[in-house]
């Protein structure tokens, strides 16, 4: 029975949209550090001390790495709380996370690089590139997949994925598999959004098909050795390089370790990057201002419609929430994340423990920037 709870809580990676906050459940211990390498108002950085403090002890999670840049490039980092709790050792910012669905973001600008380059454009249907693996496959445009309203089903809720997964936690899955366990419609194509990973598995898809090469060395290529992102990659298997923070979540309201209970090809170009604060901080500046992109092309990107019963906007792999403008990421309940820009502020908030039941789709790393934005006017 443990064992079909925590996979049942991994699936949370698959078809969370991360965006509702609700109360948690307790969680562990807190210590709290803070980093300083320029200036930040030092005022501010007090202020903003005691926000994610008390944001940890309210929100029940181990930890959290809070690293924020200002409007003339001074950068520093604050952190909170626990990164192993049965060592106890102290969160520090140079600890690895899984960001989850953060990595949609550099799918997306990989996607908008091709567009650029004449390779592919987004009003051409998926079925151009990528023949038989969808119904409407030419009415689905690579439009609809980044902005999350192909009108796909989600493997996520599929019941053969529940049970493939529950038997082999450790299997394997290949983009096809995941894709055919999505191939069912729910909607009709660029009408409703649904937040739904197999929109980014085919757009992974996508741009191996258009590169002849792999997502992760299309990622390395593009992304991380222009930006110099040393710290940042696609993982092959379940482990996690040290040093880490350790994720957890909750079984019959008990902590337990979730690091690694599900293997990260379930999730792969729609959420399976390993990075770390000042990696993502790096991206957070990048993602909002469009650095890879040509003006015209990030644009596109730029250009968001409402998210049905959902609070914000949905672009092309980012979205905007009452102003506050990036992505954000759930991995298998132990892990969220939320990286870009509020008001002229580059942040990244990198979380490991997620404590509440997925099906309140709690969100702990929204939760606790929001709260730091209000207390302290970021």
């Amino acid at each position: 029975m443990k064992n079909h709870i925590r996979i049942k809580n991994c699936f949370h990676l698959i078809h969370a949209v991360c965006l509702i906050f609700l109360l948690a459940v307790p969680l562990g211990c807190v210590g709290t550090r803070a980093f300083s390498f320029s200036r930040v108002n030092p005022f501010l950085g007090q202020g903003i001390q005691k926000s994610l403090d008390a944001a940890v002890a309210e929100f029940k999670v181990p930890g959290a790495v809070l690293g924020i840049r200002d409007m003339d490039g001074n950068t520093r980092f604050w952190t909170s709380g626990t990164a192993d709790l049965k060592s106890g050792k102290l969160m520090s910012k140079d600890l690895y996370f899984r960001i989850g669905s953060v990595t949609k973001s550099y799918t997306a600008t990989i996607v908008l690089q091709l567009v650029d380059e004449g390779k592919i454009s987004l009003d051409e249907p998926i079925g151009k590139h990528l023949p038989g693996l969808v119904p409407k496959e030419n009415k689905i445009t690579i439009r609809h997949l980044l902005e999350m309203r192909s009108g796909l089903g989600s493997y996520g809720t599929n019941e053969e994925f529940a049970k493939m997964a529950e038997a082999q936690p450790g299997r394997v899955w290949t983009p096809e598999e995941l894709i055919r366990l999505s191939s069912s419609t729910i909607g009709d194509p660029g009408r409703d959004f649904d937040y739904n990973n197999a929109n980014y598995i085919l757009l992974g898809m996508l741009i191996e098909k258009v590169t002849n090469d792999s997502f992760r060395n299309q990622l390395i290529k593009r992304i991380l050795q222009p930006l110099g992102m040393s710290h940042t990659f696609v993982p092959t298997d379940m482990q996690i390089p040290a040093p880490f923070a350790h994720g957890y979540l909750v079984e019959d309201g008990k902590v337990v370790e979730g690091t690694d209970c599900l293997h990260p090809s379930a999730a792969w170009s729609a959420g399976n990057i390993i990075s770390t604060a000042g990696d993502q901080l790096i991206w957070a500046k990048t993602l909002v201002e469009g650095r890879l992109l040509s003006p015209q092309v990030n644009a596109e990107r730029f250009i968001m419609s409402p998210m049905v019963n959902k609070p914000g906007l949905y672009g092309l792999g980012v979205l905007n929430l009452d102003g506050i403008i990036g992505h954000g990421g759930n991995y298998s309940n132990a892990y969220t994340s939320f990286v870009g820009r509020h008001r002229g502020y580059d942040f990244v908030i990198l979380v490991n423990g997620m404590t509440r039941d997925i099906e309140a789709g709690d969100f702990r790393a929204l939760s606790i920037i929001q709260k730091i934005i209000k207390e302290t006017g970021l």
